[in-house]
């Protein structure tokens, strides 16, 4: 099993304990927890904490992708209500 890093809190966990994000075509930070998008990909711990700190680091963000993140998809605020 791959392991992968949190973006929130930089603990390294198993891939599959770990929520998979990926970018749309227009820059959109989206949940890929299926699997379906293809391209780079960046994982953040299933904690509410580490989500919100996930969120609000553009920059390591922008890093991970290697382009800029101009979006955030409104599904995001239901993983645990609003992010903010």
């Amino acid at each position: 099993m791959p392991i992968r890093t949190c973006l929130g809190c930089r603990r390294k966990s198993e891939g599959a304990a770990l929520w998979r994000f990926a970018l749309d075509a227009h820059g959109v930070l989206r949940k890929d927890f299926r699997n379906r998008h293809g391209g780079r990909h960046v994982y953040c711990c299933k904690d509410a904490e580490c989500l919100r700190k996930f969120l609000k680091n553009n920059k390591e963000l922008t890093r991970a992708f290697r382009q800029q993140v101009l979006g955030f998809d409104e599904e995001l605020n239901d993983l645990f209500g609003s992010v903010e």
